[in-house]
């Protein structure tokens, strides 16, 4: 009978045994024992619950934006934390992968780490914008936090374009990326605000331009003022200026170019308003001859020569600001008999010329 009672004892403890090695480890499922047991509740900020997302600012940052994570369960370590911008497919993460490894739009950086908020910034904001808004005109952009073997995923931010600025072109230049006053001007980038967009150089304000936009393109056009850079003569002279512009929530870029400091001096037309005159009669008279003078950017270190059989004169052209237009009043005794001409030069380079007779 003894023989009989031990044999049961000894079935019942196996059978407890194997009972023990069969339960489950007090973490689940999440990476078998890889969480060591223990370690696994300090990445987690000591949260068993594992990692949540409460809020993300800005509600609606730039890709380049630092971005703050609110919620429970990160590492105070920073190097713990994992943070990577992607998108959801059919309700899971997904990474943005692509092309070089150190350019994937999913890359980011965490600044600074407690258990309960992650400051983190993309390391490519180029890639994150351009895959957050490739498919469409809004962000698709989610975020995904890991740490610890938990995860959790932010609802779609809605990021904003990325503001950039990239180039200027002179359609009056050869489309060449040379600002000049008096020309057409455009700003090329992306991000732009519809309304409300800043633009200086060196400080100085721009106005009177309109904005373009298109999904992935932005341009700004206007004529620069003809007196921006004040009153330079030089056409040569050529500076780096710094461009700044903001968006109206305070957004703002900021590039050099190059811009020439005068405007393009131009002469398309001179005509004096009669092709004979009579000395006499402007004598008599007290009349003179006016030639009138269209043209660009007409500028007051112009020389006007006046030649003929016997005369000879040189004046300068009596204008300021620019104007488009001017005109030359010869008095009777700048004149002689017979055929004249009118030159305006500037150095040794020639604007333009008229005729026209003087009689007795």
């Amino acid at each position: 009978m003894k023989k009989i009672l031990f044999s049961l004892a000894l079935v019942i403890f196996l059978l407890n045994s194997c009972s023990k090695s069969s339960s489950p480890p007090a973490n689940g499922n999440n990476n078998g024992g890889n969480n060591n047991g223990g370690n696994n509740a300090g990445n987690n900020g000591g949260n068993a619950s594992g990692v949540t997302v409460s809020s993300v600012t800005p509600v609606n940052p730039y890709p380049d934006d630092q971005i703050t994570i609110t919620g429970t369960g990160f590492n105070p370590d920073a190097s713990k934390d994992t943070v990577e911008f992607g998108r959801l497919i059919n309700g899971n993460f997904g990474a943005w992968h692509d092309g070089l490894s150190d350019e994937w739009a999913s890359l980011c950086t965490v600044v600074s780490a407690t258990a309960t908020e992650l400051v983190v910034q993309s390391m490519n904001p180029v890639h994150l914008d351009y895959s957050a808004f490739n498919t469409s005109d809004n962000s698709i952009a989610v975020v995904q936090v890991r740490t610890g073997g938990k995860k959790a995923v932010t609802p779609v931010i809605p990021f904003k374009r990325l503001l950039v600025l990239s180039s200027i072109t002179n359609p009056d230049l050869f489309n060449d990326a040379i600002g000049r006053p008096g020309d057409s001007l455009e700003i090329n980038g992306k991000g732009f605000a519809a309304n409300g967009v800043s633009v200086s150089i060196d400080g100085a304000q721009l106005t009177d331009f309109k904005i373009d936009n298109t999904q992935s393109l932005g341009k700004i056009k206007l004529r620069l003022p003809k007196t921006f850079f004040g009153m330079e003569n030089d056409e040569s002279i050529m500076v780096e200026k710094n461009m700044t512009l903001s968006n109206p929530d305070g957004k703002t870029v900021q590039k050099t170019f190059h811009f020439l400091l005068s405007p393009f001096m131009q002469v398309y037309d001179m005509q004096p308003e009669n092709n004979t005159y009579s000395l006499s009669g402007l004598n008599g008279s007290g009349g003179v001859v006016r030639i009138n003078v269209s043209g660009r950017n007409l500028k007051s270190d112009a020389t006007v020569i006046v030649g003929g059989v016997g005369v000879h004169s040189e004046g300068g052209l009596q204008v300021s600001g620019f104007p488009d237009n001017a005109v030359i009043t010869l008095s009777p005794a700048s004149l002689g008999l017979g055929n004249l001409q009118v030159t305006i030069m500037r150095g040794n380079t020639l604007y333009g010329a008229c005729h026209f007779t003087v009689t007795q």
